[in-house]
């Protein structure tokens, strides 16, 4: 058992699918088990549905945490007796759908719950359990019973009828009656009686204590002794009710309470003289996403700064702080100076003396101006070489990141994470202000403590002030500081979804809807931004109150000791100096959470795995020194693919052979594209094995094949480039066939003959100037170009083309790649009967594999396919209630009667 934290590590989610790994990082870290939130994300992207409650469990157990799921009644999650808190709470939306929080813990009539959408936030009880989604499941009733019968029931029990006004005394009289009955009725009633009672007194229909305590034990014994017992109390007070199936007196019951993840801290391991088999045991049969997640060491971002800065010497840097401390000391002594033109004419009696002394001063002021000139110029070179240095490393990283960390994370997010690396250029100004100041209220404390001794502990303390107190407040401004950049990232998602799906949008009528979600989203970003404001006002206000209440104490404590009146000036300008360095100090110093958390924010994607490092193992191996042969051999043994927990692909196996041409047919979601991906890495498999040319398909083999794969699919991204560039973007080398083949190769003639700058003409982001069979056309061009390719993947790679046309470049395509290995994903069964093998996949398994003429003989699913087609084709073509429209030169005409 280990001692609860106060306050509940906050943690915001990224998007809404993100509350169950954002609360299952806070659940985990207020254990005692540090994981890291990115690669907790990416886990519950693929093995792990971050969905289920049951998977939250089932995690923090694996990692090292003592959880267990439970059923409560919801009012006992705020007893303190049910020992349910820290426990992960399943909550009710307003818009009807379920929501993740954490409770931590009871601050008197308040809650304190983590709120992955909000962040952390104190709410009246009460009001809470109206939120909480109460859920109904079956269990048998002699478990129900042995569980009453226990202190997880009858303590929260004793006090809630306490809380009504029961003595203590009555109360466990009353529960043990009620637990003489072997029964489930008796201590169902007991409960359910209490809770109505609760519910009249804290509405104020009903007093506490003895007529609360007469009222209780009457609705007890009358709903024991009743056969239908909701006639008294209604059924809604009931957590448990006979199910309909087994009667009254039956064995199996619904119970009805709050679905919830508790805690006890982390789980105990044995000491290191002790076998380690039982610590060992649980982290052996973690995913590698859930392995990252424990070992992952958590970010520093002040460390990795000083890092980068090393790594361009430290010559450099030491300088500045010597000037900076220069500064410092000059501004102070500064001061000490005019303080002596008080008594120039008292001292110096010559004219000339007087002028010197005065062109001294001069030029030590100018001496201090000159200095800001280096200070100024070495900050800023600083600043430039920072920015451009993580600009670099973050841009080398992006293509390095595999194709899991992207589809765990919004792409606005990313974006706003590259583009707050602007603001790191200003970090070593504001790294030079806070040590400028800090020497100087170091230096002014000092000339206080010298001019009057006594007023010393003050002037220290004050300085002290200045410096700590900052300091403290760090965390809690960074933490809310992270929480207004976290909602900034979401609020960009729907400026980038409204702009690339504005058609769709307007199309269906959904303005209301996305304004409403963009609305939701930006009232939590303002209510976070106002709660940084208000936490940044009040520890400003904190320090010039110190500090000034410290000043006025040295000031009015000198002038009582009947102090030198000259000297008295000079103390007085040093006093009140501390105030308002410790306010800039302070002004300063709240400043960097904001850059901290640019850093952070940055530093997660930076210490991201690149895409295979995890199995990238002597990269020079056999892959490298293995011949090529035209197409490549693919076996898939028992492979099965887990995305979000959920199983998209079971027990594939199939072997494809060198130079074999395959069409995988299915309906839309049946695991075509998944199949295929996986030699793409777009997936891993949980079980089984993939093997290529005999060699598994491991990170190495996976860089080796994709520089011999060809994949055309409409997600394949066109360029607002020109169509020479489209074409033949991607190539290290030369081809072997000239672009004129190409083109009329994949069906590009005519789309050129129509582009007014020919194949300089540039094609718009997305492909937007030209249309979606265009665009196709252009995708089959640039895998053209590369016909020595070993693995060509047509994934729907002649969608938005009429069909003669399809039959057409598929012909063309085929002929091409005739050596090489080709898997064609279609959804028109017609097209892979001129295939020698068919692959039918459904349900995310294989269902059917032959050749096209071998299934069309018996009653296959791929026959029932095909049937399908040409029935469909035929009513449409055949029945008179279809307008035909013919499209045709940007011109439209109606054609009538068949075909």
């Amino acid at each position: 058992m280990i001692r609860k934290r106060l306050i509940a590590p906050e943690v915001i989610q990224v998007s809404a699918m993100d509350c169950g790994p954002a609360s299952l990082k806070c659940f985990l870290d207020g254990a005692g088990v540090s994981v890291s939130y990115g690669r907790l994300r990416e886990a519950c992207q693929t093995d792990l549905d971050g969905t289920s409650i049951d998977t939250l469990e089932e995690v923090a157990v694996e990692l090292g945490v003592d959880a267990e799921q439970v059923i409560v009644p919801a009012e006992h999650l705020l007893i303190a007796e049910a020992r349910t808190l820290p426990a992960i709470v399943v909550i009710s939306l307003p818009n009807g759908g379920n929501h993740f929080v954490v409770l931590w813990r009871l601050h008197g009539r308040f809650v304190q719950i983590m709120d992955p959408a909000t962040g952390r936030r104190f709410q009246i009880s009460h009001r809470f359990l109206n939120e909480i989604y109460i859920h109904r499941f079956p269990v048998p009733g002699d478990a129900w019973r042995a569980w009453a019968g226990s202190d997880e029931l009858t303590a929260p029990l004793r006090r809630r009828m306490g809380l009504v006004g029961v003595k203590e005394r009555r109360a466990a009289a009353i529960i043990r009656e009620a637990l003489e009955d072997p029964s489930w009725r008796s201590i169902a009633a007991l409960d359910a009686a209490t809770r109505m009672v609760e519910s009249m007194a804290r509405s104020g229909g009903l007093s506490k204590g003895r007529e609360s305590s007469r009222l209780l034990r009457t609705l007890f014994e009358k709903s024991v002794a009743r056969t239908n017992p909701h006639q008294l109390v209604p059924e809604a007070y009931w957590s448990v009710s006979a199910a309909p199936e087994s009667g009254v007196d039956g064995d199996i019951l619904i119970t009805r309470g709050a679905v919830v993840v508790r805690s006890r801290g982390a789980i105990q391991r044995k000491p290191a003289s002790e076998p380690a088999v039982v610590d060992d045991r649980p982290r052996r049969h973690l995913s590698p996403e859930l392995m990252a997640a424990l070992e992952d060491p958590p970010a520093r971002p002040l460390r990795e700064l000083v890092g980068l800065l090393e790594a361009d010497g430290v010559l450099i840097p030491f300088a500045i702080v010597l000037g900076l401390f220069a500064s410092a000391f000059g501004v102070v002594f500064e001061a000490l100076l005019f303080r002596g033109l008080l008594g120039i004419g008292r001292e110096l009696g010559l004219p000339t003396q007087r002028l010197e002394a005065f062109g001294a001063l001069l030029i030590f002021a100018a001496s201090l101006l000159v200095l800001e000139l280096p200070l100024t110029a070495g900050l800023l070179r600083i600043g430039r070489r920072l920015e451009t240095r993580l600009r670099l490393l973050f841009l080398e990283k992006l293509p390095r990141l595999g194709d899991r960390y992207f589809q765990s994370r919004l792409t606005s997010d990313m974006a706003e994470r590259g583009h707050s690396l602007y603001l790191l250029r200003l970090l070593p100004g504001m790294a030079g202000q806070l040590i400028r100041l800090s020497f100087t209220l170091v230096l002014t404390t000092a000339g206080v403590c010298w001019l009057d001794p006594p007023s010393a502990p003050l002037a220290i303390f004050a300085a002290i002030t200045g410096l700590v107190l900052p300091l403290l407040t760090q965390p809690l401004l960074a933490e809310s500081d992270l929480r207004v950049r976290t909602h900034l990232a979401g609020l960009s998602r729907f400026y980038l979804d409204a702009l690339l799906g504005l058609v769709p949008i307007r199309t269906h009528g959904a303005e209301r809807a996305i304004r409403r979600e963009h609305e939701g989203l930006l009232v939590q970003w303002t209510r976070s931004g106002l709660k940084l404001q208000r936490r940044v006002l009040a520890v400003d206000a904190l320090q010039s109150m110190i500090a000034l209440g410290l000043t006025c104490w040295i000031v009015f404590g000198y002038a009582a000791r009947a102090g030198d009146a000259g000297n008295s000036l000079l103390l007085i300008y040093w006093a009140l100096s501390l105030p308002a360095l410790g306010q800039q100090l302070a002004f300063t110093a709240l400043q960097y959470p904001a850059y901290r958390n640019v850093v952070l924010r940055l530093l997660e994607p930076l210490g991201a795995p690149d895409d295979g490092d995890i199995i990238r193992m002597g990269h020079s191996s056999s892959v490298e020194q293995t011949p090529h042969t035209a197409g490549v051999d693919i076996v898939f043994n028992e492979v099965s693919v887990l995305a979000a927990g959920h199983i998209i692909l079971r027990d594939i196996s199939v072997r494809i052979a060198s130079g074999e041409h395959i069409a995988i047919v299915g309906k839309s979601g049946a695991g075509k594209s998944s199949l295929v991906g996986l030699l793409l890495d777009w997936g891993r498999p949980a079980s089984g094995s993939i093997t290529v040319d005999g060699l598994p398909l491991d990170a190495p083999m996976i860089e080796s094949l994709r520089r011999r794969t060809v994949w055309v699919d409409p997600s394949v991204q066109i360029w607002n480039r020109t169509l020479m560039d489209n074409i033949s973007y991607g190539m290290t080398g030369g081809s072997s066939l000239d672009m004129s083949s190409v083109i009329d190769e994949s069906g590009l003639s005519p789309v050129l003959k129509k582009l007014p700058n020919g194949l300089q003409t540039m094609l718009g982001e997305g492909g937007a100037l030209v249309s979606g069979g265009e665009g196709q056309r252009v995708r089959l061009a640039r895998g053209m170009m590369r016909p020595q390719a070993g693995l060509v993947i047509l994934d729907e790679g002649f969608r938005g083309i009429d069909r003669e046309q399809r039959s057409r470049l598929l012909a063309n395509a085929r002929a091409l790649w005739s050596d090489a290995t080709l898997l064609y994903v279609t959804h028109d069964a017609a097209e892979a009967a001129d295939f020698d093998r068919v692959i039918v996949v459904e349900d995310g398994c294989i269902a059917e594999d032959d050749k096209p003429a071998e299934l069309l003989k018996r009653e296959s699913r791929y026959r029932a396919m095909l049937d399908a087609e040409q029935d469909a084709r035929a009513q449409m073509t055949s029945n008179r209630i279809w307008r035909r429209l013919s499209f045709r030169d940007g011109s439209i005409e109606e054609r009538q009667g068949d075909r």
